[in-house]
C-alpha cells in the first residue's frame, strides 16, 4: 500500500474509507496500518489529519494497539507530536479504546505537561525554552480536551492554575477551564479572583480575556475590566483589558472616554501605543478621532508619531490632507522612524500621486539617514515597478553609492522586481567581480541564486566564487545557493565533495558537511562518507558530522555506535556534549542508555558534560528507580574545582535536580542543610541555602 499515493490523490475521510475497506477485505492487516501508516508517517504533522480519519474508522483493538504504539515512540526530538497525535486519535475512535492504554496516554500527557521545569529551563537557550512552553501548552490543551468528561480533569488544571508553576503554563490551564466548563458557577469567580489578585501578569491577562469573551454580559465583568485598565501594576494587563474592552464595547462612549485617557497619560508606552491604536481603528468616523491623530502625528513622541502616521495611511488613504502631512513627514520630520513610516505608506498608498514618485527618488539619494533611504529604495522598486526609468535609478544606486547597505538593498530590489531582465544577471556578476564589501557580494550570490533563469551559467559562475572569493562568508553563501538549488544536477554532489577535500578553512569545510549531508542522505556513499568527517582534525567539523548524522540517521544501529564512541572518546569536549545529547534524545525509551549516562555523568573527563549528562538523565529518567540516590552521589562526590558558572558545575546541577523533583522525599531536607552550612563549593552552598530560605522546612 502506498500510502502518500493515496493521500496525494484523496480527501482524508477517503483514504480513511479506502483503508477501512482494505482492512475489511484482509488486503491489510492492523499490524501494517500500524507499522506502515501511523509508523511511517507520524513524524509528518501535514498527515495528521489523515491519520485521524483513519483512527476513526478503526475498531477497538486496533486502535488501542496504534495508540500504544504511538505512546511508545520517542517523539522528543519531534516535539512529543507522537503523544497529541495519539490523543486527537483517541477522540476521533467511536467505541473508545482499552481503558489499560488510554491510562496510559493520559499519564503520559500529564508527566508532558511538567517538561521543562525550573530546571531544565537553567540549562536551555531561548529557542529551546520556547519550544519546551508550546510542548506544556499542548500537552495541557490535549488533556482539557480529550478528557473533558472525565471527573478528575478539572480539579487537576484547576491545581495546576493555582501551583507555584510559570505564569504562562498556568494561563493555558486557565484557558482550558474557561473554554471546557463555561456553565460552572465557579468558575467566572475563579477567573474574577485570578484577574484581580494572581501574582502572575500571564494569569490575570488570561482571566480578562475569558471574562470577556465567556461573560460579557455579567454585571461584574465591564467594571472590573475598565478597573484593572487603569490600575493593574503590569503594563501587559492594562493592555489587554483595554484591548477587550474596544473589542467587546465598542458601542459605549465610556469605552473611548478610557481609551483617550490611557492614550494620553498612561505611564507605560506601549499602553498609550495600544491605547491610539485602538482609537483609530475602533472609533474611525467619530468626530475628532483624525484630527488626534494629526496633532499626535507632530506633536507626540517618535513613537507615536510613527503610529499615528501608520494609522492614517491605513485609515483615512483618500484623505488629501493625510497625504499632503505624510509627505511633510517624509522630508521634515526630526526622527528617522517617522520619516520612514511615512515614505513606506506614501509609496504603498499613494503610488498614483504624481509628486511622490520625484519625493522618494529625492529622499533616496539625499537624506542623512542611510534607514530612510533604504526606506526610499524599497519604495521606489515595489511603488513604481512598471516605470521605465526606476530600474536604471536602482542599477546606478547598486554600482556607484557609497553606502553598502543601500547597495545591498538596491540589488536585492533589483533581482526581485526585475529576474528576467537581460541586465540583471551581468548586473550581478559585475558587482560579485568588482565591490569591495563581502556582504555585498554575498547579497549578489543569493540573489543570483533566486532568479528564475538560474542556469548552468550562474552554476558554473557560483562554483568559482565558493572556490575562490577572498571573503570565507562570500564562498559560504555560494556553497550553500549550489547545495540548494542546483542539487538535483549529477555534478554537485561531486563538486562539493571536492571542495571538502581541499578546504583548509574549517568553517566553510562544516558547512560542506552538513550542505552534504542534508541534501543528500539517500545517496549510497553520504553516510561513509560523513563517517569520516567524524574523524577530522578540526573541531567545528566534527561537531557538524555528529549533529548531521544525528538528524539524517536517526534510527541506525550505526548511528547508535558512532554517537557512543564519540560521545566516550572524541578529544573535544563540545563534541562529547553534542554526541552525548543527541544519543540521549535519540534514545529515551532504552535502558541501556540511562545506564549509558549515568557513566557518563561519573566518568567524563570534562564538568560540563558531566553537568550535560544529568540534564538529560532528569530529562528523560527522573522517575526511574535509583536516579535519586544516584544524584545525591553526585551532588556529594563530583570532583568539579569550582570554576565557572553552574552549568559547568555536576554538584550544582544534581542539587538543583533534587530540590526541583524529589521535594518530598525524606532525605532531600538533610542534604540541603548539611549543604547550606558545611560545603565548600560557594556556589552548591548558596543555591541549598536560598533554598531553605524560600521553603518552609
Amino acid at each position: 500500500m502506498l500510502f502518500k499515493k493515496l493521500v496525494a490523490e484523496n480527501h482524508p475521510q477517503t483514504v480513511a474509507e479506502l483503508i477501512e475497506v482494505q482492512l475489511k477485505t484482509g488486503q491489510l492487516t492492523g499490524a501494517q496500518v500500524q507499522t506502515q501508516v501511523f509508523g511511517q508517517h507520524w513524524r509528518d504533522e501535514s498527515l495528521h489529519e489523515f491519520l485521524q480519519e483513519i483512527a476513526a474508522k478503526l475498531d477497538k483493538e486496533t486502535a488501542s494497539e496504534v495508540i500504544e504504539y504511538l505512546i511508545t515512540q520517542n517523539g522528543q526530538q519531534e516535539k512529543f507530536i507522537n503523544l497529541l497525535l495519539a490523543a486527537e486519535c483517541l477522540s476521533r475512535v467511536k467505541n473508545g479504546i482499552n481503558e489499560t492504554t488510554e491510562k496510559k496516554l493520559l499519564n503520559a500527557l500529564k508527566k508532558l505537561s511538567q517538561y521543562g521545569t525550573v530546571f531544565l529551563i537553567l540549562y536551555q537557550s531561548a529557542e529551546e525554552l520556547q519550544e519546551t512552553y508550546q510542548i506544556r501548552y499542548r500537552s495541557i490543551a490535549a488533556i482539557a480536551q480529550t478528557w473533558k468528561n472525565d471527573p478528575q480533569t478539572l480539579p487537576w488544571l484547576k491545581i495546576l492554575a493555582h501551583s507555584s508553576d510559570s505564569g504562562e503554563v498556568r494561563a493555558t490551564a486557565v484557558k482550558a477551564i474557561a473554554c471546557g466548563w463555561p456553565d460552572d458557577p465557579e468558575i467566572y469567580l475563579m477567573l474574577k479572583n485570578l484577574a484581580k489578585s494572581d501574582r502572575s501578569w500571564a494569569v490575570r491577562s488570561a482571566a480578562i480575556e475569558e471574562m470577556a469573551s465567556g461573560w460579557p454580559s455579567n454585571s461584574d465583568t465591564l467594571p472590573l475590566l475598565a478597573v484593572l485598565a487603569q490600575s493593574d501594576r503590569s503594563p501587559a494587563v492594562r493592555t489587554c483589558a483595554l484591548e477587550q474592552l474596544a473589542s467587546h464595547w465598542r458601542d459605549r462612549t465610556d469605552t473611548l472616554l478610557l481609551l483617550r485617557t490611557a492614550a494620553e497619560s498612561d505611564e507605560n508606552l506601549g499602553v498609550r501605543v495600544v491605547a491610539w491604536q485602538e482609537i483609530a481603528r475602533g472609533w474611525h468616523s467619530v468626530l475628532g478621532t483624525v484630527s488626534q491623530l494629526k496633532n499626535l502625528a507632530q506633536t507626540g513622541s517618535s513613537t507615536l508619531r510613527t503610529v499615528a502616521v501608520r494609522e492614517l495611511a491605513a485609515g483615512w488613504p483618500a484623505d488629501d490632507e493625510v497625504c499632503l502631512l505624510l509627505k511633510t513627514l517624509a522630508t521634515s520630520d526630526s526622527n528617522e522612524e517617522v520619516r520612514t513610516a511615512a515614505i513606506e505608506e506614501l509609496a504603498s498608498r499613494w503610488p498614483g500621486e504624481p509628486d511622490i514618485y520625484p519625493l522618494l527618488k529625492s529622499l533616496a539619494q539625499s537624506d542623512a539617514s542611510s534607514t530612510v533611504r533604504q526606506a526610499a529604495v524599497q519604495g521606489i522598486a515595489s511603488g513604481w515597478p512598471s516605470k521605465p526609468e526606476t530600474l536604471a535609478f536602482l542599477q546606478n544606486i547598486a554600482t556607484s553609492d557609497l553606502d553598502a547597505e543601500l547597495r545591498e538593498i538596491a540589488l536585492q530590489q533589483i533581482a526581485s522586481c526585475w529576474p528576467d531582465s537581460p541586465e540583471t544577471l551581468p548586473l550581478l556578476q559585475k558587482i560579485a567581480n568588482s565591490d569591495d564589501y563581502w556582504t555585498v557580494r554575498q547579497v549578489v550570490v543569493a540573489a543570483a541564486a533566486t532568479l528564475p533563469s538560474a542556469s548552468l551559467e550562474v552554476f558554473e559562475w557560483l562554483k568559482i566564487l565558493a572556490q575562490s572569493d577572498r571573503h570565507i562568508n562570500v564562498r559560504e553563501t555560494a556553497v550553500e545557493q549550489i547545495g540548494r538549488v542546483w542539487g538535483h544536477r549529477g555534478e554537485t554532489l561531486p563538486f562539493l565533495k571536492q571542495l571538502a577535500e581541499s578546504e583548509p578553512n574549517s568553517h566553510l569545510l562544516s558547512v560542506l558537511v552538513r550542505e552534504i549531508a542534508r541534501g543528500w542522505p539517500q545517496d549510497p556513499e553520504t553516510l561513509s562518507w560523513l563517517k569520516i568527517q567524524l574523524e577530522a582534525g578540526d573541531e567545528e567539523v566534527r561537531e557538524v558530522a555528529v549533529q548531521e548524522l544525528a538528524r539524517n540517521w536517526p534510527d541506525g544501529a550505526e548511528t547508535l555506535r558512532m554517537l557512543e564512541a564519540k560521545a566516550e572518546g572524541d578529544e573535544s569536549s563540545a563534541v562529547r556534549k553534542i554526541a552525548l545529547q543527541k544519543l540521549a534524545r535519540g534514545r529515551t525509551n532504552e535502558s541501556q542508555t540511562f545506564e549509558w549516562l549515568k557513566i557518563r555523568a561519573e566518568q567524563d573527563d570534562d564538568s560540563q558534560v558531566r553537568a550535560i549528562a544529568l540534564v538529560e538523565l532528569i530529562r528523560g529518567w527522573k522517575d526511574e528507580p535509583g536516579m535519586f540516590e544516584f544524584l545525591r552521589h553526585r551532588a556529594l562526590t563530583d570532583a568539579y574545582d569550582r570554576t565557572g558558572s553552574f552549568a559547568y558545575n555536576p554538584r550544582f546541577t544534581a542539587l538543583e535536580a533534587i530540590i526541583e523533583h524529589y521535594p518530598e522525599n525524606e532525605e532531600t531536607l538533610r542534604l540541603v542543610r548539611s549543604l547550606a552550612v558545611s560545603d565548600a563549593d560557594e556556589q552548591v552552598r548558596a543555591l541549598a541555602g536560598r533554598r531553605l530560605a524560600s521553603q518552609d522546612w
